[in-house]
């Protein structure tokens, strides 16, 4: 019975860290363009500044 829970709860720990580590996976390619998207602005400010 002891044995049988330390088994549910160290499973359950995988599963945490696997859905972790999903989401993280899932949401990258949203980090990346949100960063590109952050570069592009500043960027395009600078050189909009720097024309006028």
């Amino acid at each position: 019975m002891i044995k049988n829970e330390r088994e549910k709860s160290k499973i359950l720990g995988i599963l945490l860290i696997l859905m972790g580590m999903f989401i993280i996976i899932a949401w990258m390619p949203v980090w990346i363009w949100l960063v590109l998207l952050g570069i592009g602005l500043i960027y395009s400010g600078l050189f909009f500044f720097s024309n006028s």
